[in-house]
Parts: C-alpha cells; sequence; structure tokens
C-alpha cells in the first residue's frame, strides 16, 4: 500500500513539475510576442492562461487595475481608451464581460465628437459572466452585476443589478443572507474554498454565522481534476491534518458506507 501511494506522488510531481516548466516556456514565450506586436498584446490581455499575467498585459494597455483585481478569460476591456478604466482592489470581473469608457457611435456617422468618461469597478464589486459596463458608469463597493446585464447607469455600493437594461434587484446584504440560508439547509452542496480572490473584510462580516453555527459544508479538495496532481493535494492534506488522517474524500466516500453523523457528532 505504502509503495502504490508513493508511486502515486511520483506522478504527481512529474505531473506538476512537468507543468511547471512548460507554463514559464509559454509565460515566456507569450511575453515577448506581446511585446513585439500590440495586437497581439490585445489579444493576450484578454486570453493570456494565467490571471496573474492578464492583470500585468492589461496595466501595460493602461487600464488602471489593482494588482488584487481579478479577471476572467475573454474579458474586453476598453481599447480606445483604456486608462479611464479603473478596477479597484478585489474587483471581479467575470468571464467575457466588456467594459467601455468611449462613446463614439454619433462620431462614427455625423460630425459630432466622441465622448470619454471614466468607468470605475468599486472595491470587491463583481461583474458577472457576458455582462456590458457602459462609458461613465461607476459600480459600487461590495456590489454585484447579474450575467448578462447590461448597465446603463451607476450602481449603488452593496446593490445587486441585472437585466437589460440593469436595474436594482435587491441588496448584497439581502442575497448574502439567503445564500447562508440554504447552506445552513443544504450543506452537502456547498464547498468550503478559500478563495485567493475575496477581500479581507466587507460591512457585513457580522452577519456571516455557518462557521459559528457548525455547519458542516464539503472541502474544496473534494473537486477534483482528475489528473496526477490531485494526489499531491491529498497527501498534502494528509500532512496537515491532526492525525494524518484520510482525505476529504476518502472520508465522505467512508460516510457513505458508513452510519449518519448526529448532531453531537457520534455515529
Amino acid at each position: 500500500m505504502q509503495g502504490d501511494r508513493m508511486l502515486k506522488l511520483l506522478r504527481g510531481y512529474a505531473f506538476y513539475g512537468r507543468n511547471l516548466l512548460g507554463g514559464k516556456i509559454v509565460n515566456n514565450v507569450l511575453d515577448f510576442l506581446a511585446f513585439m506586436d500590440y495586437r497581439i498584446l490585445m489579444l493576450l490581455s484578454m486570453w493570456h492562461p494565467d490571471a496573474t499575467t492578464r492583470i500585468k498585459l492589461l496595466r501595460k494597455r493602461g487600464v488602471q487595475i489593482s494588482e488584487k483585481a481579478w479577471v476572467d478569460l475573454g474579458v474586453w476591456i476598453e481599447m480606445t481608451t483604456p486608462q479611464h478604466v479603473i478596477i479597484e482592489d478585489y474587483a471581479k470581473i467575470g468571464y467575457g464581460a466588456v467594459i467601455y469608457a468611449h462613446d463614439a457611435s454619433f462620431n462614427s456617422v455625423i460630425d459630432l465628437p466622441m465622448r470619454v468618461v471614466t468607468t470605475r469597478i468599486g472595491y470587491n464589486a463583481a461583474i458577472g459572466a457576458r455582462s456590458l459596463i457602459l462609458p461613465g458608469v461607476t459600480v459600487g463597493e461590495h456590489s454585484g452585476v447579474m450575467p448578462g446585464s447590461v448597465v446603463t447607469k451607476d450602481v449603488r455600493p452593496l446593490t445587486i443589478v441585472g437585466g437589460v437594461p440593469a436595474e436594482e434587484m435587491f441588496s448584497a446584504v439581502d442575497l448574502g443572507l439567503a445564500w447562508q440560508e440554504d447552506v445552513i439547509a443544504h450543506p452537502e452542496k456547498y464547498y468550503d474554498h478559500p478563495n485567493p480572490a475575496r477581500a479581507p473584510s466587507t460591512p457585513v462580516d457580522h452577519l456571516v454565522k455557518w462557521r459559528k453555527m457548525d455547519v458542516k459544508v464539503r472541502d474544496w479538495t473534494e473537486l477534483r481534476t482528475g489528473t496526477p496532481f490531485d494526489y499531491i493535494l491529498d497527501a498534502k492534506f494528509k500532512k496537515e491534518s491532526p492525525a494524518g488522517g484520510a482525505s476529504p474524500e476518502e472520508e465522505r466516500q467512508a460516510g457513505e458506507g458508513g452510519g449518519e453523523e448526529t448532531g453531537d457528532g457520534s455515529t
């Protein structure tokens, strides 16, 4: 059994090492291409496989984006006047979102000037996938935009908007409380994930009580990709657990074959 575990670890580290080396080579090649050709820089700021590098390339283009922000793949951020887009700390931009800071609609068909205004995504705000943020909009702190929305006016802090055009739907507080209620009611659907894009604090932290209630959600390490790298994650968990215990996945499988857990933790 020990030999089988060691073999799995060797496979995992070989897979991990190969991908680290390949990633460094690919990143260096892509960085050189972006340096040589601005058109490629534009594309790589959207599609570079590394999230940290996407932010670095957006900054090279002139976007005023925090290094603590998070930008998904396929996000199109203002080509003509990128310096007029501001993305603050811990803001999160979902897949395929579009953010503009200029309007040349009339300028392109009649002798009228192009309008350029600042568009701002506030601290810890979240923009859903495929959303469109129009020029001059400010998305307030701790607010959210539902996927597929078209935002034509400012979004107040701690507010969730959605639709075409986007309108206020509910407060971020109400959404968070409803989410927490569902966590308590259906913990089996949820995974405890230490998300690095999460802000260190928010105005509503005092309302988040599910941990104090000792609600047992699942561990994010159960979400496996099926690659040999998973063996390393399992080994790391066993090393860090108090008694070198089973991984969350092994515990879950054991639980499916055993008795149900009672409220006091006994079986």
